[in-house]
Formats: C-alpha cells, structure tokens, sequence
C-alpha cells in the first residue's frame, strides 16, 4: 500500500549545492485520477511523466495507456487534457514501459536524488511499483520542492501555480501536461534556491526580493515506502 510520506529523520539535510552534486530529477506526474475519487493511488494511474536534469536540463516526456483493472475520473481529465479514449489506447505503451525509460533517464544522468512539487508524484510512482511488483530502480532519496516555498514564501498558498505568481511568473499553463509542469518546478525552484532563472522563457519577469536565508530539506528515503506485493 502506499502509505504517508514523513520526513525521515535518518537521512541527511540538504542544502541548494547538495542538491546539483546529487543531480537533482525534477518529475511532474500527470493521472487518470482514479474510479475513487478518495484514492487515485489504489484506483488511478500514472497517464503521463515528465521531468528534467536540474543540471543539464535535459528533458524526459512520455505518455502511457491507464494500468490493466484501473479506472479514471472524469474531473481529472478535464485538468490534464486527455480523453478517456487516449488514456485506455492499446497503441500506447504500458506504465511498466514509461517506468523503464524513466529509470534509464536518471541512470543515464547519475542522479541519486528526485524531486517534485508535494508528494502526490511519488505516491504514485510508488503505487505503479507496487502494481507490479518491480524493484524499485529509480533513485531512493527524494524531496518535496513544495517545501521551499513554505519555508520562504509562507504555508499558504503554496501550490506550484500560487508560487510561480507569487514569483511575478504566470501559473501553469492549462491543460497540465507533465513537462511543463517540470519545468515549472525546476524554474520556481531555481529562484528559491538561487535566485536565478533556470529557463530563458522566463527572463522577461522581474525576480522578487526574497529572504537571505536557503532552506535545507529533509530527504525521505524512498525505501521505506516501497511496498513490492502486486495488486
């Protein structure tokens, strides 16, 4: 089952610098939702994946067809744009195949850290895993980037849309398609941490005063949370 991520206090706090030695992946999931509402993991399934090299920002974007006996729902797809028709095409590879090409991404880019905006695309990855009893190969520590928009910005309002605005930068484009939800991350990311931009696309909005001070995260040790029983 998947079950709440907590910090884990074994693992090291990490600093921005800390963050580029690991080669920091930053993923954005989108899902079908799920034939119950209350649980996308159980029910749902990953429809898409994207996510960049925090380093070289080299990219990765794939779609898949839903997982075999899952379900959608209707108000998820109205957020992310696919049809019920794309998300249960055959013609599409499996999330087993999406997984694989994601592991070889990050291999191929010496990451040993991911990260995403909250905690829901870990959840589901960890859910895809455990549908299909596969080891866990992608890498095992991971940070919720949201984190550093609490800590700087303050607890409310901290969503990937509400702190890009808060940044002077426009909110995530409609319909959310996993890459550019990526790239979102990655440049509200780079501000907090560096004070930079991490993308030329958004050099036109000015960067806010921010505080002096750069948060350290606490990374979770995707181990404890990978439970391989196929469902």
């Amino acid at each position: 089952t998947v079950q709440d991520f907590n910090k884990d206090e074994t693992m090291p706090l990490l600093n921005a610098e800390d963050m580029l030695k690991m080669n920091l992946v930053v993923l954005d999931i989108e899902g079908s939702g799920g034939s119950q509402r209350n649980d996308p993991y159980g029910t749902g399934s990953i429809v898409s994946l994207g996510a960049v090299d925090f380093n070289t920002k080299d990219e990765f974007y794939e779609e898949c067809r839903v997982m075999e006996g899952r379900g959608y729902d209707p108000q998820a797809l109205a957020v992310n744009g696919f049809t019920k028709e794309q998300i249960f095409d055959k013609s599409k590879q499996s999330v087993l195949e999406l997984l694989a090409k994601f592991e070889g991404f990050c291999k191929m880019h010496g990451s040993s850290l991911l990260g995403s905006w909250g905690l829901y695309d870990l959840k589901m990855l960890v859910a895809a895993y455990a549908y299909y009893a596969r080891e866990w190969g992608l890498p095992r520590s991971y940070v919720n980037l949201k984190s550093i928009s609490k800590m700087l910005l303050g607890e409310k309002k901290s969503g990937l849309s509400n702190t890009a605005m808060k940044l002077n930068m426009p909110p995530e484009q409609h319909p959310h398609i996993g890459i550019n939800g990526a790239r979102l991350t990655a440049e509200c990311t780079s501000i907090l941490l560096f004070g930079r931009h991490y993308s030329d696309e958004y050099n036109a909005y000015a960067i806010p005063e921010l505080p002096r001070s750069k948060p350290k995260l606490q990374a979770t040790d995707m181990g404890a949370y990978i439970n391989h029983k196929s469902r």
